[in-house]
């Protein structure tokens, strides 16, 4: 996808920003946003690509930030790029305009979140001044109920975000944020319409009243000719009417609308530009995608001058006086603190045009109290786009206090300091988080959502249990313990293979069964609503009379503690010669003779999962011993956990031997998902209970897993990557999952792709597509070329890729691996199909 308004990034920049994030459990990107807006949370759903992770991650915005689309455009590099924590790898990542290319996309998509306001509460709140603060604030407000009028002195709505050029923000941007917040049903703008005493409106049907005007009168300089120059303010909002053509213009300023009005006038013609200001060139309150723009567009800039009168002649500008000026030694920049150099008054006779662009101040003052509130610039002084929504919203959450009776003029959380203004904490909870409910159950117990923690390191104790259901998890299985048996876990024990993709060679806890016993009587207690599991086994040595024995103690047990549910580890090494596999589950008579020694035991009301593992020729034996087992006992709560890590060798560096230290692990994570669904979908006949396990490192593998029959979904790597609290994470995406594809529950998920899992080999279509470039993405790397079909090879003049097509297989490796994106796939025309047909 081209980019078509300013800001939003091509589609192989997206991605390639997405990747850089390292989701950081400190969220320094989220304290430095005004909003409390969370990049680390809204790139993490978009990284998922499907127009419900767009959705979602757009509603994670716009829920914080009603104007998140102007924001993601204008946003400057001092919020959360500044605090991002990339930059001590290699550079910030561009947060706002991946912002701004995810709510593009959603618009695009035609998923835009909506807000399902409350009935009417019967308030009615006047907002002056329909401006980033004002609109901030009538979301809101509007999203709790209240009837909401925006009162705009001006024929436009936009407030000041309405003068920043199109070159910058593109109007249709900006009309799609406002439109978003008037889409609530309650916000009506009237424009054109000035107000002159806030408090009258008390009297004419508000119940309360947010002025919100901002600093809309341009700053005077107060020199002779004065008169003759353009207020920012009028040049900025129509600029076509002012001929900057050849002509030589001076922009009088040195932060944001200054270097707006000389890049408008740039645009426009102007033969030369030029940027007058106090303030040395490093002082100027630019950012650097501002400073750059300058540069490209040749404005020149002159530092530490005061202009000190405008010279004219039948009402045109022909000169200018200025003179230059210093900062003492050690003081910091302000207006009032520099001081002409004598001697260096000098006249410019090269300047016909002059714009003033030194700031703003408010036109409509007031203070606060009896019902009346303040907000955005008018309140707190000069401030981006984004300040300004975090104020409106603040006093929004001002004046619905004050509504509630109180009288109060403080917010129920009042802000934090913010580098001098207010941030706020306040989201729009009416954009659904969870549009489709997660509760499900687990034979026959209600539980949160189907996703649980597998028995792994985040598992091993109550300490861990407790963080993970205070960040939200349904419930887990404790790690695995035994009792009474020696436990050798090795050092450096973890492998990352890829970024997704981990292995270990830790196979139980290290606790004793004892403690598991009372952590799981702690956790019942404190915690019964979560489903608290725990995992245990036992030996497997030939001596059935004594192995059977260690099995049904450990399970006796943990019933004792009130466990919700036991797992059964079935990959317990395995003695003998191995004809029949390397560990229990391998070896489905051994596998049914200890599900026998449990069930008989055991109390059929607590349920049991028996882990199994996808290491095996085939799965079908082993379940269908499983399944003979469970039916001689019909009145048990009995399933199987699939399909656990895959055993694989992986190396680490051995000092003073041959080669490489050999070690065996289990390897887990995104590599695993494939086998998992494999071993799902095989599994799938015997109608057995199952708990997925392995491989599910985001919510759309998780959505397969249970689509595939599994009843709950484990997860461990995605954990130990991203910590506990990526279960919100998980379950917005599986909610979102769920509402895109028409479904209103879990249970309608469950089972969702069975019988015919799995097309088979000859049902898939032979319809070969072929490949074609967008030549305005080609960064002419040549790496296509490498098709083993030898099939594209580069245009001798352009250096772009040319496919033929009776080469073309449709393979789609060379658009998969394109870096610039600027590969895809087609459908042949009938030429080409020919073609391929004679080849």
């Amino acid at each position: 996808m081209e980019p078509r308004v300013p800001g939003v990034l091509f589609d192989a920049q997206f991605a390639a920003e997405l990747e850089r994030c390292v989701y950081c459990e400190t969220t320094p990107c989220k304290g430095a946003c005004p909003c409390d807006c969370s990049p680390a949370d809204f790139i993490m759903a978009a990284r998922g690509g499907a127009p419900a992770d767009v959705r979602r991650a757009t509603a994670m915005i716009m829920a914080a930030n009603p104007l998140g689309g102007v924001c993601g455009v204008v946003c400057p590099d001092t919020h959360c790029v500044a605090a991002c924590a990339r930059s001590g790898i290699d550079r910030a990542i561009d947060i706002p305009a991946v912002q701004a290319t995810i709510v593009q996309r959603a618009r695009d998509l035609g998923v835009m979140p909506a807000v399902k306001p409350p009935p009417p509460n019967g308030r009615r709140v006047a907002i002056i001044g329909a401006g980033p603060a004002g609109y901030g604030a009538a979301a809101v407000l509007a999203a709790a109920g209240c009837e909401v009028e925006l009162l705009e002195a001006a024929d436009r709505r936009g407030g000041m975000a309405a003068l920043i050029p199109p070159f910058r923000l593109a109007p249709e941007v900006l009309a799609a944020d406002l439109a978003w917040v008037e889409a609530m049903g309650r916000v009506r703008v009237r424009c054109g319409e000035a107000v002159d005493d806030p408090q009258a409106l008390l009297g004419a049907g508000f119940d309360a009243v947010i002025v919100a005007a901002g600093r809309d009168r341009p700053v005077e300089l107060g020199i002779a000719g004065e008169e003759v120059a353009l207020p920012w303010t009028t040049y900025l909002a129509n600029p076509g009417a002012a001929v900057m053509a050849g002509r030589r213009v001076a922009v009088i300023g040195g932060a944001a609308v200054a270097a707006d009005c000389a890049l408008t006038a740039v645009r426009h013609g102007a033969e030369r530009v030029e940027l007058v200001a106090l303030e040395a060139l490093a002082e100027l309150l630019l950012t650097a995608a501002e400073r750059d723009a300058l540069r490209r567009a040749g404005v020149q800039v002159s530092g530490r001058t005061r202009v000190t009168a405008i010279r004219h002649a039948g009402g045109r500008v022909v000169g200018l006086d200025a003179v230059r000026v210093a900062l003492p030694p050690g003081i910091a920049f302000h207006p009032r603190a520099v001081v002409d150099v004598e001697g260096s008054q000098h006249a410019r006779d090269d300047i016909d045009a002059v714009i003033v662009a030194i700031g703003g101040h408010a036109g409509l003052l007031g203070e606060e109290g009896g019902g009346v509130f303040l907000a955005g610039d008018v309140a707190h002084g000069p401030s981006s786009v984004v300040e300004a929504a975090a104020a409106g919203k603040n006093a929004a959450a001002r004046v619905l206090t004050f509504l509630e009776g109180a009288g109060a003029q403080a917010p129920a959380r009042p802000p934090e300091a913010f580098r001098g203004k207010a941030k706020s904490f306040i989201l729009l909870e009416r954009v659904r988080r969870l549009p489709v409910p997660l509760e499900c159950e687990f034979f026959g117990l209600p539980i949160l959502s189907p996703l649980l923690l597998s028995a792994a390191p985040p598992s091993d104790g109550w300490e861990q249990m407790k963080k993970a259901y205070e960040a939200g998890w349904a419930g887990g299985v404790m790690k695995t313990a035994f009792d009474g048996v020696p436990i050798h876990i090795p050092a450096r024990y973890m492998f990352s293979l890829s970024r997704d993709t981990f292995a270990n060679c830790d196979n139980v806890s290290g606790h004793a069964l004892d403690r598991v016993c009372r952590e799981v009587e702690r956790l019942r207690r404190e915690y019964p609503d979560r489903l608290t599991l725990a995992s245990t086994g036992g030996p497997v040595s030939g001596d059935d009379e004594r192995d059977a024995a260690a099995w049904q103690a450990n399970t006796r047990k943990l019933e004792a503690a009130g466990v919700c549910g036991i797992e059964y580890s079935l990959s317990c090494p395995q003695g003998g010669d191995g004809s029949k596999g390397d560990i229990v589950s391998q070896d489905a008579e051994l596998t049914a003779t200890i599900i026998e020694w449990v069930l008989t035991a055991g109390d059929p009301a607590v349920p049991k999962l028996f882990k199994l593992t996808p290491a095996v020729t085939s799965i079908h034996p082993i379940a269908a011993a499983v399944a003979r087992v469970f039916a001689g006992h019909p009145q048990a709560k009995a399933g199987v956990t699939l399909a656990n890590t895959f055993p694989t060798l992986t190396f680490r560096a051995a000092p003073g031997r041959r080669w490489d230290e050999g070690v065996v692990v289990g390897m887990s994570g995104a590599a695993v998902a494939p086998i998992t669904y494999l071993t799902l979908a095989n599994v799938a006949r015997w109608g057995l209970v199952v708990s997925a396990n392995g491989g599910a490192m985001d919510a759309a593998s998780a959505a397969h897993m249970l689509a595939l029959g599994a009843r709950t979904v484990q997860c461990c790597s995605v954990v130990m990557r991203y910590g506990v609290g990526v279960i919100r994470e998980l379950h917005s995406g599986l909610s979102y999952l769920l509402e895109a594809r028409g479904l209103r529950s879990v249970a309608a998920l469950i089972g969702a792709a069975l019988p015919a899992a799995i097309t088979p080999f000859d049902a898939l279509s032979a319809v070969k597509p072929i490949s074609a470039v967008d030549e305005q993405l080609c960064i002419h790397c040549g790496n296509c070329t490498r098709c083993p079909y030898l099939a594209i090879e580069l245009d001798h003049r352009q250096q772009v890729p040319r496919t033929d097509p009776a080469r073309c297989v449709g393979c789609s490796f060379c658009a998969q691996k394109c870096p610039s994106g600027a590969l895809v796939m087609r459908e042949r025309t009938p030429a080409e199909l020919a073609a391929l047909s004679e080849a």
